[in-house]
């Protein structure tokens, strides 16, 4: 099957489809677990994972129901417009989810437990990762991100709701009609909601899929307390996490990429600041 970043897909049949991936790490299979188990509903279609487990030290399984259908990037625009609506109504759903059998903030681990005992504490947390490898990108502008980006931290609220975190594209399957189940829970998190919206705008530039759907927020979600600050501080997040995720894997050209992604947010977003 059409593989993800992280995972190696293979689909067979049982007494039903199913859908085997194989990764190195079985974290985020336990999350997908996790998730099916305490989150899946009408309002958020989750596959069911029937086993997980490991195939040697150095491999890790998760075994799912196959759900048919084509990824949000896969679909063409006409489509893509015909199921904002219904794209919104589950980052609704994940915002309305009521988490108080959870705690902490930021991303959980297999038992529901955020790692953090503040948003603001999450978000700070990025700054932490450190590389030897960094001396191969543009440092002044790295330096301008963080800056930036700390500056807004102050904006961002306490809220505590479910955040997918790769939310609006790959990971969303559809049927042309509705929104048919939202995959790979490896990201997911408690937080500040507007993430997600967040990721949207990051992306738009680069998929037909998070370019519409950053227009409809757009359309009907500015009006939110200090929405730009917020927006800006979770698109600088995003994009801070890919530098350094890229710069791990030796991607400099992605991890270039990103960071001028990030100063052309910044001068899109604060243009009296422009580098």
């Amino acid at each position: 099957m059409q593989e993800g970043e992280v995972s190696q897909a293979f689909s067979f049949e049982g007494d039903q489809g199913y859908v085997i991936r194989i990764n190195r790490s079985i974290e985020g299979f336990q999350k997908d677990a996790y998730a099916y188990k305490y989150f899946h509903s009408d309002r958020i279609p989750i596959p069911e994972v029937t086993q997980l487990g490991h195939i040697d030290e150095q491999h890790a399984f998760c075994i799912t129901e196959c759900v048919s259908g084509l990824t949000l990037q896969d679909v063409n625009h006409e489509v893509i417009k015909q199921l904002l609506q219904p794209t919104a109504d589950v980052w609704f759903a994940l915002q309305e989810y009521n988490l108080s059998q959870t705690s902490g903030y930021g991303n959980f681990d297999a038992n529901g437990r955020g790692q953090y005992t503040t948003w603001q504490e999450y978000l700070l947390s990025i700054l932490n990762t450190t590389s030897p490898y960094r001396d191969h990108i543009d440092q002044t502008s790295l330096i301008y991100i963080i800056a930036v980006f700390t500056s807004l931290i102050p904006f961002c609220p306490e809220e505590r709701h479910l955040i997918h975190g790769d939310f609006g594209s790959n990971n969303i399957l559809t049927d042309g009609r509705r929104i048919t189940t939202v995959l790979d829970w490896d990201c997911a998190k408690y937080g500040d909601s507007l993430f997600d919206v967040a990721t949207a705008y990051f992306w738009s530039t680069w998929l037909d899929c998070m370019a519409a759907q950053a227009a409809y927020y757009e359309a009907n979600l500015t009006h939110l307390p200090n929405y730009r600050e917020r927006l800006l501080c979770y698109q600088l997040h995003i994009g801070l996490s890919e530098v350094y995720d890229n710069i791990l894997h030796h991607d400099w050209h992605m991890a270039q990429w990103t960071i001028k992604r990030c100063v052309e947010i910044i001068n899109n977003s604060l243009p009296h600041r422009n580098v």
